[in-house]
């Protein structure tokens, strides 16, 4: 399920001809992934690292990576302007030690980041190897939060086969935020609202449907959870009027035509919606996973949001084929 999402995916990012970067390097997951999407043309590639290192590793796993850059750092030569860069964005907190030349030398992410803040690359990728928080760290830092936008955060991409009275071929659902921010106020909430709506747009060609979620529809109950919510809304609403939105929604108002006219017969949505805005990290992750593992759902991402310019995290579970497809993704988010 969900082949052919990703098979759009791919071709789309063979004719964007970008340049995307990837950090952890010397795993093998990595390296396999990168001759993969060199070999398919998905975008040029540079490996972040050491490049003794990871010319060893490849040549010990028997990995070509002939065609393949490799940056470090150490051997940059325009290093100079990603630390004045850096020097000048970055904010150390009262009595906090700062070196810029330190922290790009020993951080790869961050590095990277900061190569696609001045254009050396159009993204970034990283995470096999990396935490979440290494990546996310290096993406605030060295790339920044796009203007308008408060909050970095994230999208799934969901592919689904057809489901019998349901849905009659194959679809894509984006569910929002599932990995990144644990307790969103409201207007944060609008702002992963805001950017998913352009995530999902962006990647699938389809206009964004959103539904703002909640255990409640259209004022069923009232707790603090569904006032923010109704709130996060109507920021969306005030700040992107021409967004498809609606919320507080159950899913199945959300989603299922026929409860949509039961519980919310006024709403834009009328059981249409393919942005799923989730009110907190709880529901987000648990919902994602459920769909994923009951539901049969192919979940693509996490893509990352917000940021000047593309940069995004695998799980360090991530195979091969999960690598390949977000280079594909990170390209056509530039």
């Amino acid at each position: 399920m969900g082949l052919k999402i990703l098979d759009r995916l791919q071709a789309k990012a063979k004719q964007a001809h970008r340049h995307i970067a990837l950090g952890d390097a010397i795993d093998e997951r990595m390296l396999r992934a990168a001759r993969i999407a060199t070999d398919a043309k998905l975008a040029k590639l540079t490996l972040l690292g050491e490049t003794t290192e990871v010319q060893s590793v490849a040549k010990v796993l028997g990995i070509s990576i002939t065609g393949i850059e490799i940056m470090n750092a150490s051997s940059f030569s325009a290093l100079d302007k990603l630390i004045a860069s850096y020097q000048k964005s970055r904010k150390p907190k009262e009595g906090e030690v700062f070196d810029p030349e330190k922290e790009i030398r020993e951080h790869h992410l961050l590095f990277g980041a900061l190569l696609a803040r001045e254009g050396f690359v159009d993204g970034v990728l990283g995470g096999s190897l990396s935490t979440t928080g290494d990546v996310i760290r290096g993406a605030l830092r060295g790339i920044g939060t796009r203007r308008g936008i408060s909050v970095l955060s994230s999208l799934f991409l969901m592919c689904f086969g057809k489901i019998d009275g349901v849905r009659e071929e194959e679809f894509v659902l984006g569910f929002g935020d599932c990995s990144v921010i644990p307790d969103p106020t409201a207007e944060q909430l609008a702002d992963i609202a805001i950017a998913g709506a352009a995530t999902y747009e962006r990647l699938t060609g389809n206009t964004p449907h959103i539904a703002m979620l909640s255990f409640s529809t259209k004022g069923s109950a009232h707790t603090n959870s569904t006032e923010k919510v109704i709130a996060a809304t109507a920021f969306v609403r005030e700040r992107e009027p021409s967004l498809i939105i609606d919320g507080e929604l159950q899913f199945d108002a959300a989603f299922v035509p026929s409860i949509a006219k039961r519980k919310s017969k006024d709403s834009p949505i009328q059981g249409d919606a393919n942005v799923f805005i989730f009110p907190n990290l709880d529901a987000g992750n648990i919902s994602y996973k459920i769909a994923e593992r009951l539901g049969m759902g192919e979940a693509v991402g996490p893509v990352l949001q917000g940021l000047n310019k593309p940069m995004n995290d695998l799980s360090r579970g991530a195979s091969v084929e999960d690598i390949v497809n977000m280079i594909a993704i990170t390209a056509l988010q530039v």
